[in-house]
């Protein structure tokens, strides 16, 4: 054997990535008997075999519990491939719908929101029925027990996460078990989808998160009957604390809406002397004391549901059930106060009005929009010239939109005994331009 021949088979098995870069050592190159090499590749390969088997078992038993693992990309990774197998199953008009969940702009905290509450979705319909296209592998209910036991001894958001994570896998590879195209969204459905994705089209969605959890919520729930798919969206869209990606409203659900449109007007009864009503009883605002005229507060008389202090008037008409919803125009104003309130809640003096005192209101102070939590909750938007308020009383909600850009502005969960009934309430301190309810 040559020197050069030599060269090349010591060097051949040098070391592991290096295979084919010879020795440049002519004496380490001569000192090497020549069986030796093969001695050298046996190793390469049992070497190389442990560590196939060692990323193999760590990609099978992967078990993230640092918050650095559960990062953006992860979320974006986990999204993504629900995604994709939904966007295989699901027959849409066009095609790759959910493809645009790739380009999405939403953030790490919105994305967490959806996947925390998609796994939960999951485990809650996999134990109230076994059918459907949500059945499961085995080694999926062994992620969910898992997953239970993780949740009673951990309450860690990042376990939370790690959990989620696994279910949404899990889904998704059952779904690929089924046929590409094979699944037909209900009319109803599909309408609500194509009227998301014309709005992320406007530029009126943030991203397309909104329509994938739509889907995943028709899929999870193939009984609905034909009817209720706006009243359940309208439902789903309350549950997420992060409303970017939710604020636009399809045009059926909107219909549905202002299907429930009620009849207000105001109750002189209620109202603080010194506001005055338009004679249709639409329209309230401060009146204007001139001298020549009568004190208002001449003659006043305190009463249970008239208030004396704020200035404020009731709807004469009161719920205790069912859905209602009403406009109010409110353009150029820069004080008021809109929503509804309990029977037996504070009218006297100046008590704090908010949900704690059974008071479920926005107001414009300063040119803030604020809903009157406790304590209080600025909302990061401008003023709308139009306020639509829906009682749901149902669902113990009170939801509030911009009716003019069909948005929504902010939810309250109501807490009313059963024997109190709610009353729309509003109040303004302008006495140039009047608060007028429109329908």
């Amino acid at each position: 054997m040559t020197s050069k021949t030599a060269e090349r088979a010591a060097g051949s098995y040098n070391s592991f990535g290096n295979a084919c870069k010879p020795n440049k050592s002519s004496r380490a190159c001569r000192s090497q008997p020549f069986l030796k090499p093969l001695m050298g590749l046996q190793k390469l390969k049992d070497k190389l075999m442990k560590q196939v088997c060692r990323i193999l078992s760590q990609a099978k038993h992967s078990s993230r519990t640092e918050p650095e693992d559960f990062s953006l990309d992860e979320s974006k990774l986990i999204i993504r491939e629900l995604a994709a197998e939904l966007d295989r199953i699901v027959q849409t008009r066009k095609p790759s719908l959910l493809t645009k969940v790739t380009a999405d702009g939403s953030c790490l905290e919105e994305q967490q929101e959806f996947i925390l509450q998609w796994a939960e979705d999951i485990m809650q319909q996999e134990q109230t029925a076994g059918g459907g296209i949500c059945s499961s592998t085995t080694d999926h209910h062994q992620m969910k027990e898992e997953v239970k036991e993780s949740d009673q001894q951990k309450a860690d958001e990042e376990q939370k996460l790690e959990g989620a994570r696994k279910v949404l896998s899990g889904w998704a590879w059952s779904l690929k078990q089924t046929q590409q195209d094979s699944v037909c969204l209900d009319e109803d459905v599909c309408e609500v989808v194509q009227d998301l994705e014309k709005q992320w089209k406007r530029g009126q969605l943030v991203n397309m998160l909104p329509v994938m959890d739509f889907i995943i919520w028709s899929l999870l729930h193939p009984e609905t009957q034909k009817g209720s798919i706006a009243k359940q969206w309208h439902r789903n869209n309350q549950r997420f604390k992060t409303r970017a990606a939710l604020d636009h409203i399809p045009e059926s659900v909107w219909k549905w809406i202002s299907k429930a449109s009620a009849d207000i007007t105001l109750d002189p009864s209620t109202m603080n002397p010194s506001l005055k009503l338009s004679e249709d009883r639409k329209a309230v605002k401060m009146n204007q004391i001139i001298e020549s005229v009568n004190d208002p507060w001449d003659g006043f008389s305190r009463s249970q549901m008239k208030y004396d202090g704020w200035w404020c008037v009731l709807g004469s008409e009161s719920y205790d059930s069912g859905r209602h919803y009403w406009e109010v125009d409110v353009r150029g104003k820069g004080e008021w106060r809109i929503g509804v309130v309990n029977e037996s809640a504070p009218r006297h003096g100046f008590a704090s009005l908010n949900s704690t005192t059974g008071y479920w209101t926005l107001r414009l102070q300063l040119g803030q929009l604020l809903a009157m939590t406790a304590p209080v909750t600025k909302l990061d938007r401008s003023a709308p010239s139009r306020v639509g308020v829906f009682l749901d009383m149902e669902e113990g909600q009170v939801s509030f939109y911009d009716a003019g850009q069909r948005c929504h502005i902010y939810t309250f969960d109501i807490s009313s005994d059963d024997t109190e009934r709610i009353y729309p309430v509003f109040g303004t301190v302008e006495t140039d331009r009047a608060l007028r309810i429109l329908n």
